[in-house]
């Protein structure tokens, strides 16, 4: 066999090994997801180099006795295996600060049953320009009476912390920014801890109104015909009753795609599977609050699969949103494309990982 096939072979094997290596990892929660997406690139790379690639006679005295060909598979398998270690330390380190926060924060007096079976959580990061207007709103005598109110400051670098503080509200100061993910998996720990019956998570950015906790909540303690509550409550833009909403091309895109591969999996249709709005029953957010069984980093419909395919019980219901007018969002710039890439390997990894490994 000449030389150039056997290149072109050892790339496209390559290429297909990683790409089936980095989803089984992520299934089994071995690897980050954003290591995963870039070994999935790669692997495609690989495979589409390997089968577009020309023979040429320089092949042949570079890769004389496939040397060449040898080292870069292993120099590959290097970094493959680096990257499966920082894995493991990134996610442990992640659990290791969200302890230690919670720990800074905690008073040993206030364990025991709250007054209030609610408790409303807010992750915040720069959110200085929109803060305020949401915790005056959340101050309301109505949302009061009904919750308590947990803002976790995600190492905020403007004035934010310091508006939060002349607020009656808890707020929990990461030791270093967590991400969105890990912010609300503190929540969720704290709320456990703490023994609430009820979560309901909203941004701090302004986008959820503060008028649809009530309703939220109501769904969270009503039962349906066989006297079974709500795990989880989606507070969707995209249902009739629901405010209208503005939406990109680019984004009604990802709503259709992550609709299909959930419609697919599950057989549900569900009609906003990004709402970061939601009302979790104490089974739900006791779950998430165990390592590794939360997206640290982009919980949205990846979680939603995960609880579906799980068989928890799930409900929609219409809300009241409005478009972020101040501050910089989160996927802002050429982020939503890289959100794409990982949205994706992390929802088709979920299905790896209840229907075919079991786990969960």
């Amino acid at each position: 066999m000449e030389t150039g096939s056997i290149i072109k072979i050892a790339m496209i094997t390559a290429g297909i090994m990683l790409m089936l290596f980095s989803f089984w990892f992520l299934a089994a929660k071995k690897i980050t997801v954003n290591f995963a997406a870039v070994w999935e690139i790669v692997g495609g790379l690989l495979v589409i180099m390997g089968v577009f690639l020309r023979h040429r006679a320089w092949m042949e005295n570079i890769y004389e006795e496939g040397v060449m060909t040898c080292m870069g598979m292993i120099f590959l398998a290097v970094c493959y295996l680096f990257s499966l270690l920082l894995s493991c330390l990134k996610l442990k380190n992640h659990e290791l600060a969200i302890e230690t926060s919670l720990l800074l924060q905690e008073d040993k007096r206030l364990y025991g049953k709250p007054e209030k079976e609610l408790l409303i959580i807010l992750p915040v990061k720069n959110e200085e320009k929109n803060i305020r207007k949401v915790l005056e709103q959340l101050a309301r005598p109505e949302i009061r009476e009904i919750a308590d109110i947990l803002c976790i400051n995600d190492a905020s670098t403007d004035s934010s912390g310091q508006i939060m503080e002349c607020y009656p509200c808890t707020q929990v100061k990461n030791v270093f920014g967590l991400g969105y993910g890990s912010a609300l998996q503190l929540g969720y720990k704290y709320a456990v801890r703490k023994n609430y019956q009820y979560v309901i998570q909203m941004d701090a950015d302004g986008q959820h109104d503060v008028c649809n906790i009530p309703f939220i909540y109501e769904k969270l303690r009503s039962r349906d015909e066989m006297g079974r509550q709500p795990d989880l409550v989606l507070a969707s833009r995209f249902m009739e009753g629901s405010s209208e909403f503005p939406v990109s091309v680019f984004k009604r895109v990802a709503f259709w795609l992550f609709r299909t591969m959930i419609l697919a999996a599950t057989g549900r249709r569900i009609a906003d599977p990004t709402t970061g709005l939601q009302g979790l029953g104490r089974n739900t957010f006791t779950y998430y609050s165990h390592y590794n069984n939360f997206d640290y980093q982009y919980p949205d419909a990846n979680m939603i699969m995960q609880m579906l395919l799980l068989q928890y019980q799930l409900v929609e219901i219409p809300a009241v949103m409005h478009a972020r007018t101040d501050g910089k969002s989160m996927h802002a710039g050429i982020e939503p494309i890289w959100y794409m890439v990982r949205m994706f390997c992390s929802v088709t990894a979920v299905v790896l990982r209840v229907k075919v490994l079991k786990m969960g």
